[in-house]
């Protein structure tokens, strides 16, 4: 249960920070 709590997580975290990564790469084409 804890191990599938983590792996929740770290899966969250891993897509925000995808998505935080290609929103600063079509920012920086922006401008």
């Amino acid at each position: 249960m804890a191990l599938e709590v983590l792996y929740g997580l770290g899966g969250l975290l891993a897509v925000l920070l995808m998505a935080y990564l290609v929103f600063a790469l079509v920012c920086a084409e922006e401008f």
